[in-house]
């Protein structure tokens, strides 16, 4: 290149007219001048495509965050509302103490469990025409079984209602879900999604579990008249048997021998 431009110089000397003033030309300073430029140019040109790399590099960071999203917030995520309102719910589950303290038996009198059974009156009249009170104790066993059985019942009832709340909640975080523009959106979403199934089986369970609370009231009050009614009929047998002990000392029987009161007589020829 420097050759090429040392010729061009010699080419614009030889056409300056005799007749001119020559002017002297440096001509080594003047290749090294173009040089020097040409190398800056393309210096020049090496950081405009820089800068053109970065700017690209820059829009395709803006775009990965928009694509992003706001990773910081979920509260205005599309049912999160809703999952953070029946988690705040109470549950209707009972404590064994809280059941007891209703539990008196005379609870038991008058209810029907909607007219389906024949309901037991709180007195009857003897044989004389006097009004009896019932022993409310003796019905507390029975008693403690129907407040179990309304829990469950109240139970039962107030989770369909939460269920029902809940699957409608999931199907538009399902919906909203396909339609996520952003990563976060979508990160977020997934996280409502699993958390809204996980509370729907958390309230499912809570009826099993009542479920199960009456079936181990059941079970206990079985075994608890088995053990009375066992009690009862060692009790009965033991006094049966007293009884029978008293009644062989007073009337123990004396045997004595008939031939003690047989006399001999003779006979007449």
């Amino acid at each position: 290149m420097r050759a090429a431009l040392s010729f061009l110089v010699l080419g614009i000397i030889a056409t300056v007219p005799a007749s001119a003033q020559l002017v002297v030309f440096d001509v080594v300073n003047l290749a090294q001048s173009v040089t020097n430029y040409a190398a800056l140019v393309e210096q020049i040109a090496k950081q405009a495509t820089q800068i053109s790399n970065q700017v690209r590099q820059i829009e395709q960071f803006e775009t990965e965050l928009k694509r992003m999203g706001d990773m910081a917030s979920v509260t205005s995520i599309i049912g999160f509302s809703e999952f953070r309102a029946d988690l705040n719910l109470p549950s209707r589950i009972k404590t064994w103490a809280d059941g007891l303290t209703r539990v008196d038996g005379s609870g038991l009198f008058g209810d029907s469990r909607g007219g389906i059974h024949r309901g037991i009156t709180a007195d009857y009249t003897d044989f004389d025409g006097a009004t009896v009170a019932r022993d409310a104790s003796v019905y507390k066993d029975a008693h403690d079984i129907v407040v179990t059985v309304d829990e469950f019942k109240a139970v039962q009832s107030d989770v369909y209602s939460r269920r029902e709340d809940l699957k409608q909640a999931i199907t538009r975080t399902s919906e909203a879900l396909q339609a996520a523009t952003t990563e976060a959106e979508e990160k977020k979403l997934e996280a409502v999604l699993n958390a809204q199934y996980g509370q729907l089986a958390a309230v499912d369970a809570e009826v099993a579990l009542s479920a199960a609370q009456v079936q181990v009231k059941a079970a206990e009050s079985t075994a608890m008249s088995n053990a009375k009614s066992e009690a009862d009929a060692e009790a009965r047998s033991d006094l049966a048997q007293q009884e029978v002990k008293k009644l062989s000392k007073a009337f123990q029987p004396t045997y004595e021998c008939l031939l003690q009161y047989v006399t001999e007589r003779s006979l007449a020829p």
